[in-house]
């Protein structure tokens, strides 16, 4: 799938990179634009289905949604970042092998560990915020969408955010923009700006720093493994433990 390092790019003694991860890659089937294009997308989907709901009930508060149309939301920005990845698999064939869409049975321990793991990191991130800020909330996104969820509800929460978001989202950041940014600028350079574009996408300015330590950790699963599978596994374990400690909270 990716070229062998050419003589004229040859890694420095005594700094070891899985083959060809860290080359630029010409021949790959898709580039920035395409990420630029699942973003766009995604957006114009999310105005177009608020209009459609304002349409059926102006009545609707879509500053507070409830967790349906949060979750009614959140598929239609899917539109964009999984529909480019369906595009170019249809009418350009490329195979989902491409984007690193394979797993393995050694793939969902060690991955949700690291999801969890890196939990646990991030939080350790925001100790000195605890510390200079009494009344800082690094969960309050997380914990209103929970509060919303009774019933079936918390079956649709586990669906969106432990289910969805990893498949999609690995697909898109992982599969398509990181090596969209590797043919560009190279391994190292493209784990870092994927992983900005990931925390930034998800649009919350206090959740930045734990977002971007996760991106930087998935993008390191998909280069070493060459494949999203225990990325993918290390988002649900992220996710799932966010999710199921708030729901112990009550």
């Amino acid at each position: 799938m990716r070229e062998e390092e050419s003589s004229e790019n040859p890694i420095p003694s005594g700094i070891t990179e899985p083959p060809g991860i860290t080359e630029l890659n010409p021949q790959l089937p898709w580039g920035v634009r395409h990420v630029i294009y699942g973003w766009l997308l995604g957006q114009v989907a999310v105005v177009l289905v608020v209009i459609a709901i304002n349409a059926v009930d102006s009545g609707i508060d879509l500053d507070d949604p409830s967790l349906e149309i949060t979750a009614i939301l959140q598929a239609a920005l899917w539109v964009g970042t999984l529909g480019i990845p369906v595009w170019l698999y249809v009418v350009m064939g490329v195979s989902w092998k491409e984007f690193g869409w394979e797993f393995q049975k050694n793939d969902i321990l060690p991955g949700l560990l690291i999801g969890l793991g890196t939990q646990i990191a991030a939080g350790l991130l925001y100790l000195p915020l605890y510390v200079i800020f009494d009344d800082i909330d690094v969960s309050e996104p997380a914990r209103e969408l929970v509060d919303k969820a009774t019933g079936l509800g918390v079956f649709l929460l586990f669906l969106v955010v432990v289910v969805g978001a990893p498949v999609v989202e690995e697909i898109f950041y992982r599969g398509l923009t990181l090596k969209a940014f590797e043919k560009k600028m190279g391994g190292r350079l493209a784990l870092v700006v994927s992983s900005l574009l990931f925390a930034f996408a998800h649009l919350q300015l206090i959740q930045f720093p734990a977002l971007f330590l996760f991106g930087c950790v998935a993008a390191h699963l998909a280069r070493k493994y060459d494949r999203l599978g225990r990325a993918v596994w290390a988002h649900v374990g992220f996710n799932a433990t966010t999710v199921i400690a708030l729901l112990l909270q009550g």
